[in-house]
């Protein structure tokens, strides 16, 4: 760690150099850097300073009550915050800005309701720690502001951890940070030129950015495939791993008596089809039903017995780190946020439930299955049927008009609202469908406020 003097020297050099870019103008913006670990303590601004002119020897040392420790001057009631992100990151340095940009845009997104900025597509992406490719997305959670800073950092708390180095509050601006000071400055800078150029392109797109607010709703439900994950996983990466790892799977757990089952499921199932590509398969000398199983997988069948087969084939290439659920970056986001508000989460997709968990399980946002409360696939009815959602309703004890049912297919909005759901159709990039007229449309969650 640096010395005293050579970090009071480097914070009032950042804090100068962010107000000669227009970042803290005034007396705003607040800047922190780590000073000791154990006990905790910050060298900071006093507040109501000018930031372009405070002298390394005015830095205040603030502990980790906000208590100041040494030198002349307040504390800022933000200190809070910088102490909650220094707790739950582990950082070294926070820099608050209150640049056009982040202030704008934050305050479009959330006076009201939390939301999330999605940020995507730029080279710039990959100044940020942990991103390696600008063929990615970031989500910035974006709180509304509030004058109790207290209960401000408590709901900023839970955000941090999974933040993208930063984090917007309405009105207000940018909080970064980083594991030193020269970190926390990229990551501000990275930020605010992603900040810029989301701010720009609203000035050509005058109509984006809109938060999506829907009214009582207590229960959302959720297809998968086109809708929280590209529609091509299962098709390209899912399918074609089942069918390949099948016949090994079979030979290492054929005997035991769940796969017996589903084996035998398997064989009547064939003995039945009608289908004359299927009669025409070969059944092999000890009867195996491999080449059966991967004509159902390449005509995507839905046969129960095949769907549980495949969940437990999945199971070992996720357990094995070589299958990963592929979640839209607004996805983890925006649940985590309903979750918090009280909103209860379902799913309800074509796949079985165990693969459904699998897929949360085992995603790139992590394990999200404890966010969710009811899981639901073809056993409680087709999704193209409207006693499906009735059935759902039932079994979350809600009222119809107080679900939202999001889906990229028409056939299955249609039997949900039919049921009295709420619905919005799902606006994906290489989904295959479009939006029957009358359908409200969807294209990511970052802007979705739910009201209960």
């Amino acid at each position: 760690m640096a010395s005293e003097a050579q970090l009071r020297y480097d914070l009032s050099q950042i804090m100068a150099g962010l107000y000669r870019r227009g970042w803290c103008d005034g007396t705003g913006g607040n800047f922190s850097a780590v000073l000791s670990a154990e006990p905790l303590q910050l060298l900071m601004a006093p507040s109501g300073v000018h930031k372009g002119e405070v002298n390394p020897e005015q830095l205040i040392v603030v502990n980790a009550d906000g208590t100041v420790d040494g030198g002349q001057g307040r504390a800022s009631a933000e200190t809070l915050l910088h102490l909650a992100i220094v707790r739950e990151t582990g950082a070294g340095a926070v820099l608050h800005t209150h640049s056009q940009a982040a202030t704008l845009l934050s305050q479009r997104l959330a006076r009201h309701q939390p939301a999330e900025l999605l940020l995507e597509g730029l080279e710039m992406l990959k100044g940020l720690q942990g991103m390696t490719s600008h063929d990615a997305a970031v989500a910035v959670p974006v709180l509304p502001n509030d004058q109790d800073l207290q209960r401000l950092s408590d709901a900023a708390s839970p955000l941090l951890a999974s933040a993208p180095h930063g984090l917007l509050i309405a009105g207000h601006g940018l909080y970064a940070w980083g594991a030193d000071l020269t970190t926390a400055r990229r990551h501000l800078e990275i930020l605010e030129f992603l900040l810029e150029q989301r701010w720009r392109q609203l000035l050509l797109e005058p109509t984006g950015l809109q938060p999506r607010q829907i009214g009582g709703i207590d229960q959302v439900v959720l297809d998968i495939e086109g809708t929280t994950c590209p529609v091509s996983f299962v098709s390209t990466v899912l399918f074609p791993y089942a069918s390949a790892h099948v016949e090994s799977y079979l030979q290492d757990h054929g005997d035991e008596p769940r796969v017996q089952q589903l084996l035998n499921e398997a064989r009547c199932a064939w003995a039945d089809d009608a289908a004359a590509v299927a009669a025409g398969l070969p059944c092999t000398t000890t009867g195996s039903v491999v080449p059966y199983l991967q004509w159902l997988i390449s005509v995507d069948r839905k046969l129960t017995a095949l769907k549980d087969l495949q969940g437990l084939i999945w199971a070992d290439g996720y357990a094995s780190g070589a299958l990963r659920g592929p979640l839209f970056a607004d996805v983890a986001p925006a649940l985590n946020r309903w979750f918090r508000q009280g909103v209860g989460l379902s799913v309800y997709s074509s796949g079985s439930v165990a693969a459904q968990q699998l897929l949360y399980g085992h995603s790139n946002a992590g394990d999200l299955r404890t966010l969710f409360r009811g899981w639901y696939d073809t056993r409680i009815g087709a999704k193209s049927e409207s006693n499906s959602y009735s059935a759902i309703s039932e079994q979350l004890v809600c009222a119809p008009e107080r679900i939202l049912f999001i889906s990229d297919a028409n056939a299955e909005l249609i039997a949900a609202r039919g049921a009295g759901l709420q619905v919005l159709f799902s606006e994906r990039l290489g989904n295959p469908q479009v939006a029957d007229e009358g359908f409200e449309r969807i294209n990511d969650f970052s802007t979705l406020q739910l009201l209960s």
